[in-house]
């Protein structure tokens, strides 16, 4: 974006300025659309010693979490698969130590009673297997690990485990192979991410996130999850494919008109399913879900609209959609952050955009911090 462009963002510029001055490596990439209207901006460095550009590929990590919930609601509209539906009954074998009665609206809300099994392994000074080693090897962990907590009572945000199991459930019900879920769904929205790093992608375009060394484990953990093939974790692209992928999530149709889920589909995934922690207390693993959204606006940024609904991921994206202002958003901090200056980092982004596009704010909820 040139300087008259971004010009038009005088409350978003100085935020920008801000964060590429404590560390020019730590570039910012972002893609928005009012209304239709198209704006891209890229700032700052890729990690790599190279600028950070609109066209450098980026990890999503969990900001891309709803598309697997969008090749869901397709599944689902057709007639498919159903929420209520027992995933042992498409993948017996996950059924086994009391997992049989979990519904596939519990994988969808975190709701499993499951922690992520995942997170419990020290990948520390280990080499990481091929993925047709590690595949077989995860699907066996989650297969044999019981759960904590009676399935719908309580969220227990997974990472990795439940858009894997996810994943499975809809390519056994198609017919195709593990991680087509996504793959066949970029097609349909020509977008060019990828499952997994994409080996012969130039290497100029790619990014080497960076953190403070707090954050050096978190990093680290972030950086082997998102290099691999793992749906809802490991997409890689730009933030323009990103957008259009919410655009696709505003509007129920890919940008070639097709249409995808109808309308009253997109509001029944992205309506809340899960209250999260009572009186909207802050919460990095209990918080107001639906189907694989964020629905929360505290959440996303307190300029949004109460119907805003959208993922953030890896304390470095978010993807934002806000109905009432026909309003997407995804952002790419190539810089990592713990927890609380990530949300804080991202209110200021999106309130300074809101400001800069003339969105009227939301009025103003109540919350409390624990």
């Amino acid at each position: 974006m040139s300087d008259d462009q971004l010009d038009q963002f005088p409350s978003l510029r100085p935020l920008l300025d801000a964060e590429v001055a404590g560390d020019e490596r730590a570039g910012v990439q972002i893609s928005l659309s009012l209304r239709g209207e198209q704006y891209d901006i890229a700032v700052g460095g890729n990690g790599m010693g190279a600028p950070m550009t609109a066209g450098s590929r980026v990890p999503w990590t969990c900001s891309s979490k709803p598309l697997g919930a969008l090749s869901f609601a397709i599944a689902w509209e057709a007639g498919r698969i159903g929420l209520d539906d027992r995933v042992a009954d498409h993948l017996p074998e996950y059924g086994e130590y009391g997992k049989d009665t979990i519904r596939m609206r519990d994988l969808l809300t975190h709701t499993t009673g499951i922690p992520d099994p995942m997170l419990s392994l020290d990948t520390q000074g280990s080499e990481v297997p091929q993925w047709a080693e590690l595949e077989p090897l995860i699907w066996y962990l989650i297969c044999n690990v019981e759960p904590q907590q009676k399935r719908g009572t309580l969220m227990s945000y997974n990472p990795i485990t439940n858009w894997f199991v996810l994943d499975r459930v809809l390519t056994t019900v198609e017919g195709s192979a593990p991680g087509d879920s996504y793959r066949a769904l970029f097609k349909r929205l020509g977008i060019a991410a990828t499952l997994g790093l994409d080996p012969d992608a130039d290497p100029e375009l790619g990014v080497m996130p960076v953190a403070p060394p707090e954050e050096a484990d978190g990093l680290r953990n972030m950086i082997m999850a998102s290099g691999l093939p793992l749906p809802g974790t490991g997409v890689w692209g730009t933030m323009a494919d990103l957008r259009v992928a919410g655009e696709a999530l505003l509007t129920g149709h890919a940008r070639d008109g097709e249409q995808l889920v109808r309308a009253a589909t997109l509001e029944a995934i992205t309506a809340t399913h899960w209250p999260g922690t009572p009186r909207n207390m802050f919460s990095d693993t209990n918080f107001p879900y639906g189907l694989g959204f964020m629905t929360l606006p505290h959440l996303l940024g307190k300029a949004c609209s109460y119907r805003v609904y959208g993922h953030a991921g890896g304390n470095t994206s978010t993807l934002l959609i806000d109905p009432a202002a026909e309003l997407v958003l995804a952002v790419y901090w190539n810089g990592r952050l713990p927890d609380v200056p990530t949300v804080t980092r991202r209110h200021a982004l999106v309130q300074a955009i809101y400001t800069d596009l003339g969105i009227e704010p939301a009025a103003q909820f109540e919350i409390v911090t624990a």
